[in-house]
């Protein structure tokens, strides 16, 4: 937010809405204008804007259009140069409301600012709505494309609330919503922005959450925000931390420590920690264990700030005795004791011993002049924490000589052998120590854990064992919102092996973490890059400010899940290549910190080493001791000729509904009148694969997989059973590899005289099978047209009420087919409606995008039959099944009691009650096996 004392090169945009008199549902509010003018104010006082580069929306004038119109202006102003300061205040009520279905990939509910003309007519049938968090989003991403990242965003509003007065007498600045929001709801907005990718980061998402802004709210989205009299609590705090500060230098961090209460995730490089001097020692903040602090770490203390940045001498040096979770003690010195009142003082990192990185460094580079004057005291260069060795076994990394002007190096460790570092560094003292030193900050933060073991329970289980990350590839919908797309690709948490080439290039990661303890925590997600020795953070928590006294809310609590890289938390998708064409492998790790109480843990992250920037320390300011611990996941990549998974159409009926003559009369579209030549790749006992080439202009082919399912035949449960479950294992251990379909084919015999009770049961079977949200789009091939039995007009009546018995959903294509031996009865029967041509329909299906089957979803999830959908309702029917078996015994034993010894009778019937007890115990033994772990599908 820092810009030159003019302020010349500010721009804001500035809305107060206290006139909420249309919408009873929002009290007017007393404050937010006047917070708005305050705003306006200090920019124009106190930084120096001129007013030309304010715009102003006060209540009428803060209409829906008018906000989204200001926010698009922001981008396209010319006045506003890349990387100038904008800053975007609002204060008004805000809400929450039900996500339309389509949005909801993570979260059942939206936030919303609320505009003035909230709920006025806007046409006949329709009202103004809010301004959802994804159109907010979207604003702010094409604002960062255009001007930079420079952009603060600043929200005194909460999305919950009565609209009321809360129980302090203070007021609430926020309501209710009534009614949904429609789903096209800003499409022309969200779905405009720029959709590139790159690598890393992709350029897609490089300015989207929070690399496109940073965000100062009042509260957490279910939270309140309060005002009092005639301001808003938080930003009456906001601005008396900002009176009397010099704004030319007042970072993020610093501006946070001048709030009485109030936190965010913020970047601080400024090295400079609060000390409290208690009796005899000296407690240091935010230099704990979680910072990386070790003991005999020295630290110089100065009484202000201001001494420290005007180089003054310090009062003292100090030398750390005690490591905290998040602070250190050191024994204070004389000069300070001496010193009369003093209870406040600030500290800056002078040297952080830490383990030792063992350096193997051979004769040639130990004799350079560069080696020899490195360590030298009159350059006063910081001292590193290496051990050379000139044994490669003792030796974690290398130095390489490779020419009299160059130095590489050379991974050492059997962890990460292969890895090739292709950064060097000329024979220069200076460039020699910044690399080294860019070496020991990244292992020791690799490294480093908890000295102070933590567990939890009687069992006494390690408290960072009870934290698990998954790793996901990601697939974007129509809405351009992503979702897990594939299994967990750290396999029981050993890791994740990738092989990378052409084929996955553009895939997007994301990831979960689970708590799975009763605390509420803070996670920090690192990515270790040891390619290149960089440390990129992933994900870090946002900490707000809860009301007008309370502490930041933790980002998951005790028994939760955090999605990162495809939720609502901000964090943006990565992209896992490997960095150069000449690299075959790269090894990497994902670093989780989890502890109990907020710190900026942003000092950590460094460049490639050939940038050679490092971070200082920064302030956290804690007073209570709190847990943390770290778990960490290797990460291979290499460079393989995999092929991209088979694109797949699926088609499934049972035995004489038409599926054996579609898939023939696709073989003589692609072959002539040799059947035969479609040939099978790959079967069990009820499925089979065809691999299939497609010819296409220009002399290219396509390639894909045409997998033959079974349908259920008939009301046998037993039989049933198991189709299903070698399906289940089929489809499951395929999408572990990766694949996934582009549609399905449901066959169905229009001939049969009637619609059964067994074709409802293939109905739900292909809805278990691929779920509500790919169910709509499957191809129903009613078949046999060509048999004529019954007539035209007979068929066309039970088409129509196939279709009403499938009206729930709307968008299932329904075909015709039939092998016709001439035009004639063809168009006897099916009229002006074209026969569907096998070959047509799958060119056809093949250009829908592949997506995974809810039961492909459901059986890596739970790798057991029984938790899937499909698998829960077989378990209905077997219970079902075994109660009325069970009830037919009672029925022989009564006709037992009722007949003699001797009679013939007899023994027929306790045959009969033989065979139905065995009938019980097989399915019971089935319904057992439902629920077991399948081992296919737990590799």
């Amino acid at each position: 937010m820092a810009s030159s004392p003019t302020g010349s090169r500010l721009f804001a945009l500035i809305i107060g809405i206290d006139d909420y008199t249309q919408e009873p549902e929002f009290r007017k509010l007393n404050g937010a204008v006047h917070d708005a003018d305050s705003i306006r104010n200090w920019l124009i006082k106190d930084f120096n804007v001129p007013s030309s580069q304010i715009r102003d929306l006060r209540d009428k004038a803060a209409t829906r259009k008018a906000i989204i119109e200001a926010l698009e202006g922001l981008s396209a102003d010319s006045r506003i140069q890349p990387d100038d300061p904008i800053l975007i205040y609002y204060a008004g009520h805000g809400t929450e409301a039900p996500a339309p279905r389509r949005w909801r990939w993570d979260s059942l509910q939206i936030q919303m600012i609320v505009p003035w003309d909230f709920k006025h007519r806007d046409g006949p049938n329709r009202t103004v709505q809010g301004i959802p968090d994804r159109t907010l989003g979207a604003l702010l991403t094409k604002i960062a494309e255009s001007k930079g990242d420079n952009i603060t965003v600043i929200f005194d509003s909460c999305h919950s609330g009565s609209g009321t007065r809360s129980e302090s007498g203070t007021r609430v600045r926020g309501g209710p919503h009534e009614g949904d929001v429609p789903a096209d709801l800003d499409d022309e907005i969200v779905l405009s922005t720029d959709s590139t990718r790159g690598t890393r980061v992709p350029d897609k998402f490089r300015h989207h959450g929070l690399r496109s802004h940073v965000l100062l709210a009042a509260c957490a989205p279910h939270e309140q925000a309060h005002e009092s009299g005639s301001s808003g609590a938080f930003t009456k705090t906001l601005l008396g931390a900002l009176r009397g500060a010099n704004t030319t230098e007042l970072t993020y961090e610093g501006l946070i420590e001048r709030m009485e209460s109030l936190k965010t995730k913020v970047a601080n490089t400024k090295p400079i920690l609060q000390v409290t001097l208690r009796g005899e020692s000296l407690v240091i903040s935010g230099a704990g264990g979680i910072h990386g602090i070790s003991t005999g770490s020295k630290f110089a203390i100065w009484r202000s700030p201001e001494d420290l940045k005007l180089e003054e001498n310090p009062l003292a040096t100090v030398v750390v005795e005690t490591v905290n979770g998040h602070d250190s003690v050191a024994p204070a010195p004389i000069e300070i004791e001496d010193e009369p009142g003093v209870t406040q003082l600030v500290a800056q990192l002078m040297e952080n011993p830490g383990p030792s990185l063992p350096l193997y460094v051979p004769q040639a580079i130990q004799n350079m002049e560069c080696f020899k004057t490195m360590f030298s005291k009159e350059t006063k260069r910081p001292p590193l924490s290496i051990m050379v060795t000139e044994e490669k076994a003792e030796a974690r990394v290398g130095l390489v000589y490779l020419d009299e002007r160059t130095i590489g190096f050379e991974m050492l460790s059997d962890a990460e052998q292969g890895q090739k570092i292709c950064h060097t560094i000329e024979p220069n003292a200076d460039h020699l120590h910044r690399a080294l030193n860019h070496l020991c900050r990244y292992y020791h933060h690799l490294d480093r854990i908890n000295k102070k073991v933590v567990t939890l329970g009687p069992d006494k289980i390690p408290f960072s064992s009870k934290f698990t990350l998954d790793v996901f590839t990601l697939q974007g919908n129509e809405e351009d919102i992503y979702v897990q797309s594939g299994p967990n690709l750290n396999v029981l948490g050993t890791g994740v092996e990738l092989t990378v080439g052409p084929h996955n290039k553009e895939d997007l990661y994301g990831f979960k973490i689970t708590n799975h303890t009763k605390l509420n925590v803070y996670p920090y997600l690192f990515y270790f890059d040891s390619s290149n020795f960089s440390i990129t953070a992933l994900y870090q928590p946002t900490a707000i400010q809860k009301g007008a006294e309370a502490r930041p809310a933790p980002s998951m609590s005790g028994g939760d899940s955090l999605a990162i890289g495809y939720g609502s938390e901000g964090a943006t998708p990565q992209n896992m290549a490997l960095s150069s064409d000449d690299s075959d492998l790269e090894r990497g790790y994902f670093r989780l910190y989890v502890s109990t109480h907020y710190v900026d843990l942003s000092f950590m992250e460094q460049g490639d080493i050939s940038v050679q920037s490092t971070r200082g320390l920064t302030k956290a300011t804690l007073k209570r001791p709190h847990i943390w611990d770290a778990i960490t996941v290797p990460v291979v990549m290499k460079r393989g000729t995999r092929q991209t998974p088979l694109r797949t159409i699926g088609i499934i009926g049972s035995r004489g509904n038409g599926k054996a003559t579609f898939i023939e009369e696709l073989a003589k579209s692609l072959y002539g009148n040799a059947v035969t030549a479609l040939h099978t790749s790959f079967n069990t006992r009820f499925i089979k694969e065809y691999n299939i080439t497609l010819s296409r202009p220009g002399g290219k082919s396509t390639t894909f997989t045409l997998v033959n399912l079974p349908a259920f035949e008939d009301g046998n449960v037993s039989v049933n059973s198991l189709v299903l479950k070698d399906m289940v294992v089929y489809l499951g251990t395929e999408y572990q590899k990766g694949r996934k379909f582009s549609s399905l084919i449901w066959c169905y015999d229009i001939s049969k005289p009637r619609f059964t009770a067994l074709d409802w049961e293939n109905v739900e079977l292909v809805k278990d099978i691929c779920g509500p949200d790919i169910f709509g789009s499957v191809v129903v091939l009613t078949t046999n047209w060509n048999k004529g039995a019954g007539g035209a007009q007979r068929y066309a009546k039970a088409e129509a009420q196939l279709k009403d018995l499938l009206n729930d959903f709307k968008e299932i294509d329904f075909r015709r087919f039939g092998r016709f031996s001439n035009l004639e009865g063809r168009e006897r029967m099916l009229g002006s409606t074209p026969a569907t041509d096998p070959l047509e329909l799958i060119q056809l299906l093949l250009r829908k995008p592949a997506k995974a089957l809810q039961v492909q979803i459901e059986a890596v999830d739970t790798k057991k039959l029984g938790g899937t959908t499909a698998g829960k309702r077989l378990r209905d029917k077997l219970e079902v099944e075994i109660r009325k078996q069970t009830e037919e015994i009672r029925y022989l034993e009564g006709r037992l009691s009722n007949v003699g010894e001797n009679d013939a009778e007899r023994n027929t019937i306790q045959e009969e009650k033989e065979d139905v007890k065995k009938d019980i115990i097989r399915l019971g033994e089935m319904l057992e096996n439902i629920e077991v772990v399948n081992s296919a599908l737990t590799v």
